[in-house]
């Protein structure tokens, strides 16, 4: 680097190199001639540009295997250039991916819905720790608190509306399976949650997503109790409060 360009400076015009390869803004760097510079700031470029597009990979995986490494490294470069990293970590660099991808290919929904299943995966996988409601705390309340006591989801849980196959993608993958052909399909509900650190997954059958969409808003159990469909509809509700229980989707011990 010269010694007359601020450090500042210096820093900002690197990055744009980085990022954008831009010629104009490129740092001052001791060199014997352009031709050289080119190549010292080259290394320092592709370095940082396959390391990013390795880290979407790792984001992706089954995207990635779904696509063929070429054209998913194509698609990661292209996306990195119009979404340039701008957080110190790395891992929050694929959040707007499935987004990018929208317009991105032919098979554009089915693909989104595969990388917005994958991110959620990693959002799980990451999600904060919570002590989760247990079936014997509930036992102890008082049948007058039921109709208004209010749920919380656990950081680790998320519902997430798919239009493709992409969980028998995710399915294949886990189990080191052939991939099947990516397709869209009818809109079904899917539950991510974390258990034991391992991330599962689940269709909902539509009450059950409905449900836990009242949850998520806070709704008291009468609310959403009273919706739920079939002649006594408090024995569907302790069905669903058991499971949930169970997979640890509750925290803490509501609150009337």
């Amino acid at each position: 680097m010269t010694a007359t360009m601020p450090l500042a400076r210096t820093q900002r015009a690197f990055a744009a190199w980085l990022l954008h390869r831009d010629a104009a803004k490129a740092p001052g760097i001791v060199a014997v001639d352009e031709g050289d510079r080119a190549v010292r700031l080259g290394i320092y470029a592709d370095g940082y540009r396959w390391r990013l597009v390795d880290v979407l990979g790792d984001d992706y995986p089954v995207l990635r295997a779904s696509l063929g490494q070429d054209r998913f490294d194509a698609l990661a470069e292209a996306y990195l250039h119009a979404h340039p990293s701008r957080h110190p970590s790395v891992r929050h660099v694929g959040a707007g991916f499935a987004r990018w991808l929208v317009t991105r290919t032919q098979e554009a929904p089915a693909l989104a819905d595969l990388a917005r299943l994958e991110w959620a995966q990693g959002e799980v996988f990451d999600a904060a720790d919570a002590d989760t409601a247990s079936i014997d705390a509930l036992a102890t309340l008082s049948p007058d608190a039921w109709p208004a006591l209010r749920w919380s989801l656990h950081p680790a849980v998320r519902r997430i509306r798919l239009r493709s196959n992409a969980i028998a993608l995710l399915d294949a993958h886990a189990g080191n399976a052939l991939l099947p052909a990516l397709r869209s399909q009818p809109a079904t509900t899917w539950l991510l949650w974390r258990h034991a650190f391992d991330v599962h997954w689940r269709r909902l059958p539509r009450d059950e997503a409905m449900a836990l969409a009242a949850v998520a808003r806070g709704a008291p159990f009468a609310d959403w109790c009273a919706r739920l469909p079939g002649a006594v509809p408090a024995l569907r509700a302790a069905g669903l409060l058991k499971r949930w229980l169970t997979d640890g989707l509750l925290t803490d011990l509501p609150s009337p």
